[in-house]
């Protein structure tokens, strides 16, 4: 079996997930690949794709945008701006289905792909192929929104690129899609535009051979933080970003105690400040993220939005219990034994679910051997494998 996996870069969420799975594969013994845009990873199963061709375009983009003429992917750029949202046209210059590796495939499995995958080209050329969407946003869904609170359903440029994709994957013979919580499945699971779909669960894994437990004293001696510190790990890829909820988390928290800190990984692009907050900027190598996990006690997700978040999992990896917001994907992720899921999403349920969390006795070997049982590289690998066959064989 030929796998390609599809996905604009190899870093952030979707991409981080894109490169795990087909790690895993290859691991298993299965011919799997990755194409991206936007590359990271030196591994050579990960080949870029389109880079000159997409940055040449972008420059036609800009020349028109110069000269006011009328640009969807400018009125996109646009719309991305107002309302500080995620939007992306299922357009682009790069023509996937030409490239090598998915014209040999048995199994196309498509990732978080904006504006890298055309899908006028690759389904009408592709429509026999079995291929696999995993759903790390509800992008699949919609005309050019990202997430369902940010649809602007309404708008021309929604409505014109939704009837356009929804005629692409009408086409689409043997299709299969992935969804990572339970809650995304009762969601979206009938939506029409993956209703004559395949459909399956599977959720994220965690490498527990990267995250692992570090010597709490030696990670805060490496970070400069005092032995009796009460520190609550903090995670996301833009920490101003609103609905990753910092402010109610450093609000919750400043309620308890003025001398807890939260320590927020990612980059702080809106530059706000918080005076009980250690801003450590981004970190993308595991051993490295291991050790400034391993240097708090607590993990927080006060996010109001996510699909199945791949930050705790790495936590419970590194030994640590998770406060979060009951998101999609807390409610299999969450036990007695491993957290608090907190009762709803204002800083007074995180600060209740903060207090019993101090209040509860955690264990970290049993918080690090339940979520290496639950999703091991090796477990979650083979379910996709098996979706694979299941999909090949519809």
């Amino acid at each position: 079996m030929k796998i390609i996996h599809i996905s604009t870069d190899d870093f952030n969420g979707a991409g981080l997930c894109a490169y795990r799975i087909c790690k895993t594969q290859r691991e298993l013994g299965v011919d799997s690949q990755l194409i991206v845009r936007r590359r990271k990873h030196t591994d050579n199963f990960v080949h870029s794709y389109g880079n000159y061709t997409y940055f040449t375009h972008s420059i036609l983009h800009k020349v028109r945008k110069l000269l006011h003429m009328k640009d969807d992917r400018n009125v996109c750029r646009e719309l991305t701006k107002l309302y500080n949202a995620v939007y992306t046209l299922p357009t682009s210059p790069i023509n996937l289905s030409r490239h090598p590796l998915v014209k040999q495939a048995d199994i196309i499995h498509i990732h978080w792909v904006g504006e890298f995958l055309d899908y006028r080209t690759f389904f009408d050329t592709l429509q026999e192929k079995p291929i696999i969407f995993t759903m790390h946003d509800e992008n699949l869904l919609y005309g050019i929104a990202n997430l369902e609170q940010q649809r602007l359903s309404q708008h021309p440029l929604e409505q014109k690129y939704y009837r356009m994709k929804l005629e692409k994957i009408r086409l689409l013979q043997r299709m299969g899609v992935v969804f990572l919580s339970k809650m995304g499945f009762r969601q979206y699971g009938d939506h029409e535009m993956i209703a004559h779909a395949r459909k399956t669960l599977i959720y994220n894994m965690v490498d527990h051979r990267l995250f692992q437990p570090k010597d709490k004293t030696e990670a805060r001696v490496r970070l400069n933080i005092a032995p009796e510190t009460k520190i609550f790990a903090f995670c996301a890829c833009n920490i101003n970003e609103p609905r990753k909820g910092l402010n109610e988390l450093s609000t919750a928290l400043g309620r308890i105690s003025p001398d807890y800190r939260i320590l927020a990984i990612g980059k702080n692009r809106g530059n706000s400040a918080w005076d009980n907050v250690i801003e450590v900027g981004r970190i993308n190598d595991a051993e490295q993220l291991s050790w400034f996990l391993s240097a708090a006690d607590y993990f927080c997700m006060p996010s109001f939005k996510e699909n199945f978040a791949q930050t705790p999992i790495e936590a419970m990896a590194c030994g640590l219990p998770v406060v979060a917001f009951p998101c999609s994907g807390t409610e299999e992720l969450i036990t007695p034994a491993n957290g608090i899921r907190c009762s709803g999403f204002t800083p007074e349920a995180l600060e209740e679910g903060l207090r019993t969390a101090l209040a509860t006795s955690y264990d970290a070997k049993t918080i690090r051997q339940d979520v290496i049982e639950r999703f091991s590289p090796e477990k979650i690998g083979n379910e996709y494998l098996r979706f694979y066959q299941e999909v090949m064989g519809s």
